[in-house]
């Protein structure tokens, strides 16, 4: 009797152990590593929304987070091409997360469904897919083309916010004789290449955008517009201080909110940045879109894309995943917090700050809807775009007939 019990006592042990051992595993499947770049004040926040959700719905969350865009993207594909994919990972719509997907290094964005080409704006639900599958999860919409000013120094100068070029750079003047900068400005060349196509879009407007950036035509650059592009882009030099190379576009931000500079051209994202330092976008800093003559908004969506899940329980912590972030109210609390709009256009505007709202008045008209250089140009060409730019803004002993000429050869060399 005695054995029979110890034996059956053994077994009942090895039971538990094993049921143990299983929940253990499945726990351990069920969590979800996720990679991104969401890092500084305004970005943390808008992640933690999502990341509390997800807990909300009994979803284990691993933190992965990687500072900067394109390191977090560079560690990203890293890691794929060494056999160890983060199963979900942020990225940016573009040609180098289409260039993952056509390897099938990524897989389509699991529980996408009909309703996605119903509620996002088309330029974005197009960019989302390849060979007609979403290759990512939308995770918001940033505007690169807005224009932050320092309500205070404007009223201190006694200039109204400037609606063209011309009266921008009279406003500019006139701030530079008064002892402050102009133009808080990062030198770095994705910061340069935001003013510049600001200047692009305000002085062709957005067919001439269009023209540039999606039909690559050779007329638009070769064009006395383009000219002109490059020669309100030059005006713009002496407005920026000495400080600006290597800046990154946060420091900038907070010259904006010092009262040490009274502009800023930069996406949305900086209004995430200004909350957490105890302001409101629209009031202390102003926020209206870049000078331009028709309305228009250059968008950036950061997206979530997904790996091949090594099991089943991974499988199902994806979908949930996405699930969540699609959610009504998990895309207004998340872009309430990082200054950008939501993917869908059913979000009601409640609760956004001024600049939002205006924003997602705009993104709901097809026309206003501009792709960046990143979400619309091959890397190589965005790449080269970007130092073109770069190359021109930083040595001021090239005229703007030879800038336009450098832009031109950059792009004409990869279409």
């Amino acid at each position: 009797m005695r054995g029979r019990l110890n034996r059956s006592g053994t077994a009942a042990k090895a039971m538990a152990i094993a049921c143990l051992a299983f929940m253990g595993t499945a726990s351990a499947a069920q969590e979800l590593e996720v990679m991104h770049w969401l890092t500084s004040g305004g970005e943390s926040a808008s992640l933690s929304v999502v990341r509390q959700a997800y807990r909300d719905q009994g979803g284990v969350w691993r933190d992965a987070p990687v500072p900067g865009g394109s390191a977090a993207r560079a560690a990203a594909v890293n890691r794929i091409l060494g056999g160890k994919p983060p199963p979900v990972f942020l990225f940016s719509l573009g040609a180098q997360l289409t260039e993952l997907s056509s390897h099938g290094l990524v897989i389509g964005a699991p529980g996408a469904g009909d309703e996605w080409d119903r509620v996002l704006p088309p330029l974005l639900a197009r960019s989302a897919r390849y060979q007609g599958q979403y290759m990512a999860a939308p995770l918001n919409i940033h505007g690169e083309n807005w224009m932050f000013y320092n309500r205070a120094l404007l009223n201190q100068a006694g200039l109204a916010v400037p609606r063209t070029w011309d009266a921008f750079i009279a406003a500019a003047a006139k701030l530079k004789t008064m002892g402050k900068t102009p133009i808080a400005l990062g030198g770095q060349p994705w910061q340069e290449r935001l003013l510049f196509n600001a200047v692009l879009l305000g002085v062709g407007g957005r067919d001439f955008y269009r023209r540039v950036y999606e039909a690559l035509d050779e007329a638009a650059l070769s064009s006395p517009t383009m000219l002109a592009v490059f020669r309100t882009f030059a005006g713009l030099r002496p407005f920026v201080d000495e400080g600006s190379p290597g800046r990154r576009w946060n420091q900038a931000t907070a010259m904006l909110m010092r009262g040490d500079a009274a502009f800023q051209f930069m996406g949305d994202w900086a209004k995430g940045d200004i909350k957490a330092a105890g302001m409101e976008p629209g009031v202390q800093i102003g926020c209206a879109l870049a000078p331009a003559p028709d309305p228009a908004y250059i968008m950036v969506v950061d997206a979530f894309a997904f790996t091949r899940p090594r099991d089943r329980a991974t499988a199902e912590a994806q979908k949930r995943f996405v699930s969540v972030m699609m959610d009504p109210a998990v895309q207004a609390g998340l872009n309430r917090a990082k200054g950008s709009i939501p993917v869908r256009t059913d979000v009601p505007d409640d609760g956004f700050d001024i600049c939002a709202k205006q924003a997602m008045a705009l993104v709901r008209d097809p026309a206003t809807n501009l792709a960046s250089t990143g979400m619309g140009l091959s890397g190589g060409m965005a790449g080269a775009v970007d130092d073109a730019i770069s190359h021109f803004w930083n040595d001021p002993r090239l005229t703007p007939e030879q800038g336009q000429e450098l832009l031109r050869k950059s792009i004409l060399a990869f279409r």
